[in-house]
């Protein structure tokens, strides 16, 4: 009983140390079954938060298939690859890109404006996306006793993202509704209308008789276009069997490497399995990411996990 109270309190202090920062969830349930021999079977579900958990990042559904290459006689050293396949569907927040002036803007040549000053911006929604995610991984394990474990993992994982649309509106200065001070200097209001690349000029729906009735939303949508990214993520991981508890603690670092795009971003990680029985576990993790993309944002991560044989 003292054990069992041990281990709830363990899998519940991560996230009250982590109440006042700024953090998401990641909560997950899998398995795993022999096949054949040499073969496993592995399934997961998993559902991640942003934003201080107030919105979801997105939902996953996996499956892959692992075999053990080669072990040594005293089964210290063993090597296995594994090949899987994941759903996602990702969640974007809410979009701004910033506009400047350039040297053709005839605000720039009247004066109002110097090149690289604000011209304004565009105001993407938040929207969700698919994606597709495809991995192969080869990776090392070594146990010198029955306490410590290390492993080394090497991965390839290939992502394509399909085409999807999201509203946008563009902000830019209104010459109508911007006040003048004393000296002529335009105090820019943005709006969200529309304007003539041209001219910047305001374009208002008129009457029949040519009464300006009022101006034109400028919305639009913004269409993210399909696209493939292939990285490799070399893992490292160190756990550790404590005496006489159900317990598992580990600690790993993960850095990840863009090929066909600018990616460099590292991921630690510490945790601890509880094995309930011998074929049910739970995992927590803490895990903080340097480097903000669209596969997650950076900052702090805690993570339940249930996993079963079956």
């Amino acid at each position: 009983m003292t054990k069992h109270i041990i281990a709830i309190a363990l899998l519940l202090s991560p996230a009250t140390l982590l109440a006042q920062e700024d953090f998401g969830y990641d909560l997950s349930i899998g398995g795993e079954t022999k096949i054949t021999k040499g073969y496993k079977l592995e399934m997961e579900a998993s559902m991640r938060t942003q934003n201080d958990a107030r919105d979801i990042d997105r939902f996953v559904l996996g499956a892959g298939v692992s075999r053990r290459l080669w072990q040594n006689t005293d089964k210290t050293l063993s090597v296995k690859a594994t090949v899987g396949a994941e759903f996602l569907w990702t969640h974007s927040l809410q979009e701004t890109e910033m506009k400047y002036f350039h040297e053709d803007a005839d605000l720039v040549k009247a004066g109002y404006f110097q090149v690289g000053d604000l011209r304004g911006w565009n105001v993407t929604d938040s929207y969700w996306r698919n994606r597709l995610r495809f991995n192969a991984s080869l990776s090392a394990n070594y146990a010198p006793d029955k306490r410590w474990t290390f492993t080394l993992k090497e991965t390839l994982q290939h992502s394509h993202y399909f085409t999807v649309s999201a509203h946008r509106i563009k902000y830019r200065p209104d010459e109508y509704n911007s006040p003048i001070d004393d000296e002529d200097n335009i105090e820019w209001i943005y709006t969200p209308y529309l304007y003539d690349d041209d001219t910047y000029a305001g374009n208002d729906n008129v009457d029949a008789d040519g009464n300006v009735i009022g101006r034109t939303l400028n919305e639009d949508m913004d269409r993210k276009y399909r696209k493939d990214r292939t990285i490799l993520r070399s893992k490292l991981t160190v756990s550790y069997d404590i005496k006489g508890f159900p317990i598992d603690i580990f600690a790993s670092a993960d850095y990840g490497c863009g090929l066909n795009y600018h990616a460099n971003k590292w991921r630690f990680s510490g945790g601890y399995d509880y094995k309930i029985n011998k074929t049910n576990k739970l995992t927590m993790f803490y895990r903080f990411t340097t480097h903000d993309d669209e596969d997650e944002p950076n900052g702090h991560l805690v993570g339940l996990g249930y996993k079963f044989d079956f």
